[in-house]
């Protein structure tokens, strides 16, 4: 039996699932296209897997539920079973069910395991460039000799890679010297590490909602209290909410992704850039920024990094990844800091010693590289986010989408609140994908979907008509506008 870690009540648990229901409602007015017990396993199976309530969970009892959802037992009951027979469930007689994962392996590299058949329009990351990859490697084994020779152990990252970022930097209007820079296991890594260092358990990190998912779940385990400052799908950042929710709450650190935001898509201008190193000067709050996206330009591109535009006082950190630029599996990310980042190398001791040497020389080689494969891959981006807002018109009739410049997403915007039941119909259809939810706090973000277009356009099309179809469902098969009573937030 699965250890549980916590519980959830049924009244939490019920606000969690949403409009789990096919019609988004609590009382269905018509038969629903697949049974209830299936759509809330798939809404409840969705919740784990999108983090949002964490592995080793356990669930009220079923009669509790099935009152707080007001819906028969039987349902519940059955909703279980099904977890259960697809991993997601472990039960005990006399204790409560724990929310668990698969513990099957997929083979790699061909994914056999029960995501095999689903399109993945969860994960926001490019393939690999595979020339790029595979001379990156080769310039990785023409360099190692000397590196062979040590223990091979660099906490702040080897030199090369260093250099190259700090070249990156600078020839995007950032003079930047190797000592600015650690290199870490990734941008989640990073910002882990920023967290360790600058936050502790209780203060309060200001962000931007939506976000990226990942950076509410490492705020969280961390015991931080993660305050949202809503960003408008088209205009953007509010700052000067910004700097009102700053002074009432005093926040530790305020995370902000100025570049192409994930999963907006929307690009902060200069004068906000300046604007918020202004507020970090004023209130001495270090601004952490996300650049992961910052060479995904599509439209425009990037003004110059928001640390260059930082006066005297302002504590600017900025982290970056190698993971949407040139791909994911490096695991290759940074920190750029305004001084050297002693604080940050020590704190990396009680994570890691250091990352592998060969991947740094790769993606050094990669970043150094980027003119050689960027171009063709913007293009390509252009081609599948166009496919992907044509799809969105023509299956998801009455939605919009937000006016981003960049980047791997499109935020959608439902005519109904109905996005975790969406995601959930889309599982069952065979297409993974986020529901708004995750990308902020409290259960917000009903409303919305993201959908990122780094799949090859013929499967980004046909993925997006399932998602469709997948609201079609979770609506009760109208796609008429909402009413009022839909269009109000109070």
């Amino acid at each position: 039996m699965f250890p549980a870690t916590g519980t959830i009540g049924a009244a939490t648990l019920t606000k969690q699932l949403g409009a789990w229901r096919p019609d988004g409602g609590p009382c269905p007015a018509r038969r629903a296209p697949r049974p209830a017990y299936l759509a809330l396993a798939e809404a409840l199976r969705l919740l784990v897997l999108d983090g949002r309530v964490p592995v080793g969970t356990a669930l009220p009892s079923e009669r509790a539920l099935a009152a707080h959802l007001d819906v028969s037992r039987t349902t519940v009951t059955a909703a279980y079973a099904e977890l259960r027979d697809s991993g997601h469930l472990q039960s005990r007689q006399g204790a409560r069910s724990v929310l668990t994962l698969p513990h099957s392996v997929p083979a790699e590299p061909a994914d056999t395991g029960a995501e095999a058949d689903l399109i993945r329009l969860n994960v926001a990351a490019p393939s690999a460039p595979d020339q790029i990859v595979h001379d990156g490697y080769r310039h990785a084994l023409e360099c190692a000799p000397p590196y062979l020779a040590g223990i091979g152990l660099y906490p702040g990252g080897i030199r090369a890679l260093r250099e190259a970022i700090a070249r990156r930097y600078t020839d995007r209007g950032m003079p930047t010297t190797a000592e600015q820079v650690l290199v870490t296991s990734g941008a989640q890594h990073a910002l882990r590490l920023v967290l360790d260092t600058l936050v502790h358990p209780g203060d309060r990190v200001l962000i931007e909602q939506p976000t990226h998912h990942g950076t509410i779940l490492a705020i969280r385990r961390h015991n931080a209290r993660p305050v949202a400052v809503g960003l408008h799908p088209e205009h953007g950042w509010d700052l000067d909410q910004l700097e009102a929710v700053v002074k009432q709450q005093n926040p530790r650190m305020i995370f902000t992704i100025a570049d192409f935001h994930n999963p907006t898509g929307l690009l902060l201008d200069e004068a906000g850039r300046a604007r918020l190193c202004e507020i970090s000067a004023r209130y001495r709050v270090p601004v952490v920024v996300d650049e992961t996206m910052a060479e995904l330009a599509l439209d425009r591109p990037a003004p110059r990094p928001l640390a260059s535009f930082a006066p005297r006082g302002a504590q600017i950190i900025t982290i970056g990844s190698a993971s949407k630029t040139v791909w994911a599996g490096l695991r290759v990310g940074w920190i750029r800091t305004e001084t050297s980042p002693d604080s940050l190398t020590a704190a990396r001791h009680d994570m890691d010693l250091a990352g592998a040497v060969f991947e740094q020389l790769a993606a050094g080689y990669a970043l150094d590289h980027l003119g050689d494969f960027l171009p063709a891959r913007l293009d390509s981006l252009r081609t599948a986010r166009a496919v992907a807002a044509d799809a969105v018109a023509e299956h998801l009739p009455g939605a919009t989408t937000s006016a981003g410049v960049g980047g791997l997403c499109l935020w959608v915007t439902l005519p109904r609140p109905v996005g975790t039941a969406t995601a959930a119909a889309a599982a069952g259809l065979g297409v993974r994908i986020a529901a708004g939810s995750a990308f902020g706090i409290d259960g917000a973000l009903e409303r919305n979907i993201r959908i990122p277009y780094s799949l090859p356009p013929d499967q980004l099309a046909r993925a997006v008509e399932l998602v469709g179809a997948a609201y079609r469902r979770a609506t009760g098969g109208t796609t008429a506008s909402p009413d009022l009573a839909d269009q109000l937030v109070v």
